[in-house]
């Protein structure tokens, strides 16, 4: 009997798909003590870190335990709507196990009062699909997230972001059945264009953050993206802009401290 792909996701990367709802992401469950053991090493081992942070070459996926490109934003309607967004691609690599992927997809209507949101994941190398030799340096992501052989996966579009160098494109959809939250039932799909307002921000100075025992990570964020496109919610379609936020962040760690971590962005006026 062949397993499921969701069975083969849960028994490799244990909690990557922890849910909106509130499970770790890409971390140990929470431990009472915290246990000072190297995390496991990709299967294929780079140069010793750190090593610079080159654009827009490191936008695109490495071969790291763990891995993930995060947009936040606030867009508006054209009727004068507010709205929250959330894309966020995972990538988990665990010795020779084939490299398992997760995704969120969130949107908050700040005038409406209904928060909506959806998941996938996918097993495989398919998923990255950014092109090497003569195209741009970037990344392109792609992920359906179900047994293409099954129903369900009738009428389900592709989740993509790519991007380079901050112009960066996000397509996502939801259909009604993967929805959850407040807004449950009801379709949503994003489709915006970003362009870079800032220079990339690298943490702690040169992009690279030492947990000690725990590994170590690259990150960086552009804290300033201008948004522009298109919004459909419940078969109403709608233009918007607004500003958005970017965390890439990539490394050989697993859990930081005991098992997890909490995270938030504060934008100021400058």
């Amino acid at each position: 009997m062949r397993a499921s792909p969701f069975l083969v996701l849960a028994v490799i990367v244990l909690a990557v798909a922890g849910g909106c709802a509130g499970g770790p992401l890409l971390a140990n469950p929470p431990a009472q003590r915290p246990v000072a053991t190297p995390p496991p090493r990709p299967s294929t081992s780079g140069p010793a870190d750190p090593v610079p942070i080159v654009f827009p070459r490191d936008d695109a996926p490495h071969r790291r335990l763990t891995e993930w490109w995060y947009y936040t934003g606030h867009l508006v309607d054209d009727s004068g709507g507010r709205w929250g967004f959330e894309f966020v691609v995972f990538r988990a690599e665990r010795g020779g196990f084939p490299v398992s992927w997760a995704s969120h997809l969130a949107l908050t209507d700040e005038t409406g009062n209904r928060f909506r949101y959806a998941q996938r994941a996918e097993i495989g190398p398919q998923v990255d699909r950014a092109t090497t030799g003569g195209a741009a340096p970037g990344f392109a992501l792609a992920i359906l997230g179900v047994d293409p052989s099954a129903t369900a996966a009738r009428g389900r579009s592709a989740w993509s972001m790519t991007g380079s160098g901050g112009n960066d494109r996000l397509q996502a959809g939801a259909t009604a059945d993967e929805v959850a939250g407040s807004g449950a039932g009801t379709p949503f799909a994003i489709d915006l264009r970003l362009a870079p307002l800032e220079p990339p921000a690298l943490h702690d100075r040169d992009g690279w953050v030492d947990f000690g025992s725990a590994g170590g990570s690259y990150y960086y964020s552009r804290t300033a993206q201008a948004a522009t496109g298109r919004l459909e919610v419940g078969g109403r379609s709608m233009q918007v802009s607004g500003r958005a936020w970017f965390d890439h962040q990539w490394g050989d760690f697993i859990a930081v401290g005991g098992g997890g971590w909490d995270w938030f962005a504060i934008n100021l006026e400058d």
